[in-house]
């Protein structure tokens, strides 16, 4: 009798921690989920304020002053996507490729990150490669996602980036599913015509389809000189994950603008 209530008594001491357990661990989820939607929030409010300040520079014809809470020296463009959710600040941290791959616009740990460029880019480097997550429900670069759609190209053909003080317009040459052994990663900038004429007939052959500016600029390889050809196009290319294939598995949206003739419409 002794025995089994010793038992008994084991037992209900079992339970208490395991009850005491699952509480403490509720409680400890509850805490993490709850500052993951407040730092979510404070993300997309920055993010916002950010916009609103890019649109009034937007509509002055020289660039208006920064506020000075606003200012972060790693701030280097704007990018946008008209009629799609893209329209986020562009960073590049010297010396911390990256740095921005888990935090917000000013510095704070973020899961979502902010969208920076290749450390080994400039904004005029042959090819900028700007790095953004792929977040569930089309947030950050998971927009890109779309253009796994050739319908959805052709609704949103034109990106728009703000390098410095320059707006610029780029034309979508190429939307590849690849990995991060792509040698489209190895295009940056190129000294001669062989690697820049090889970089650019991978990145429209190995398009999921034919977009209207590859159909141009293979006409153009086939048709141009050389040295009428050479770094004729400053490439663009936007790249995020496709983690539900595989960890090195990338989607890379590249598009392009005429280096030689810059107020050209293409």
């Amino acid at each position: 009798m002794k025995q089994k209530k010793q038992v008994n008594s084991r037992k209900k001491r079992v339970k208490r921690l395991l009850c005491l357990f699952f509480l403490l661990a509720f409680m400890v989820t509850g805490y993490f989920v709850y500052r993951y939607y407040q730092n979510d929030k404070k993300q997309e409010e920055r993010f916002d304020q950010l916009e609103e300040i890019e649109e009034e520079r937007d509509k002055k014809p020289v660039p208006s002053i920064i506020p000075t809470e606003i200012t972060n020296p790693d701030w280097i463009g704007w990018l946008k996507i008209k009629g799609t959710s893209i329209s986020y600040p562009v960073m590049q941290r010297e010396g911390d490729s990256e740095y921005y791959l888990h935090r917000d616009f000013d510095g704070n740990y973020s899961f979502y990150g902010t969208p920076f460029l290749d450390s080994r880019c400039t904004v005029d480097s042959n090819n900028c490669i700007i790095y953004g997550h792929n977040i569930n429900g089309g947030r950050m670069f998971g927009a890109l996602h779309a253009y796994s759609s050739e319908s959805y190209y052709k609704e949103h053909p034109e990106i728009s980036f703000r390098a410095g003080d320059e707006k610029r317009k780029y034309q979508i040459v190429s939307v590849m599913q690849t990995t991060t052994s792509s040698p489209v990663y190895s295009f940056t900038d190129v000294g001669n015509w062989d690697e820049y004429e090889e970089y650019v007939e991978k990145i429209i052959s190995g398009s999921l389809y034919q977009t209207e500016m590859g159909k141009k600029i293979r006409a153009e390889l086939e048709k141009d000189t050389p040295e009428e050809f050479f770094r004729k196009y400053q490439f663009l290319t936007l790249s995020t994950c496709r983690s539900w294939v595989g960890r090195d598995a990338r989607l890379l949206v590249v598009s392009v603008k005429n280096c030689k003739f810059p107020n050209c419409p293409l």
